[in-house]
């Protein structure tokens, strides 16, 4: 990511004569130089890069009326504005993912939007509307237009997480089974144990912890 982000100051000589295609493509490969460099150094000021970028690629993108992208792209702003702490703007690109994908059919981009949301909610304090954000965004997961499974599992670990912080315990039964069936079939389609297969076994220790019998 370093050899890349040497180029950085020559973007806008790189993208210049470029399709739009090639220019969505150079801001791509910018934006994921530095999230590769905020994973390995922890600097906050990745984030703010990726933010500038994804939202050129959110304008390219609506002109191209690459309208899914466009949603994603934006969700990314918005993931990466809430870590800068910057929630109200946060809220405002993941609301604006739900018009795009209410406007297109997209049920990705309603369950991507109402996971942010739903996280943010949870963060203010607001657990009641963080919790039903996110019931949301796993029934939107569950209508995707795509890669319905990796949706799915996505929304279910982060509906299981508020669900065991507002101590839903009956809400959670049903749910902590279903993760783990989802988790497994992941493994089978990596080849691998995923990370989400291991998880399992810590929200079934919880569950059973918070059914009084932690020997178990």
């Amino acid at each position: 990511w370093r050899e890349v982000l040497k180029w950085e100051g020559r973007m806008d000589e790189l993208m210049e004569g470029q399709t739009n295609d090639g220019c969505n493509f150079i801001l791509s490969v910018f934006a994921r130089a530095h999230r590769s460099g905020m994973k390995s150094t922890g600097a906050i000021e990745h984030a703010r890069s990726v933010t500038r970028l994804e939202e050129r690629r959110v304008a390219l993108l609506g002109a191209m009326e690459r309208f899914r992208d466009q949603g994603e792209a934006l969700c990314a702003v918005g993931d990466h504005l809430a870590m800068l702490r910057k929630r109200q703007e946060a809220a405002t690109s993941f609301n604006r993912v739900r018009d795009i994908g209410a406007a297109h059919g997209f049920f990705s981009l309603e369950s991507d939007a109402c996971l942010g949301l739903g996280d943010l909610a949870m963060q203010e304090g607001r657990p009641e509307e963080g919790v039903e954000l996110l019931r949301n965004a796993l029934a939107a997961a569950n209508l995707s237009e795509s890669n319905e499974s990796a949706y799915i599992l996505n929304a279910l670990r982060r509906l299981i997480a508020a669900l065991f912080v507002t101590n839903a315990i009956d809400e959670l039964e049903p749910l902590v089974p279903r993760f783990e069936e989802a988790a497994k079939m992941e493994s089978r389609e990596i080849g691998c144990l995923s990370c989400d297969e291991l998880r399992c076994f810590y929200f079934r220790a919880r569950l059973l912890q918070a059914r009084g019998r932690p020997h178990e």
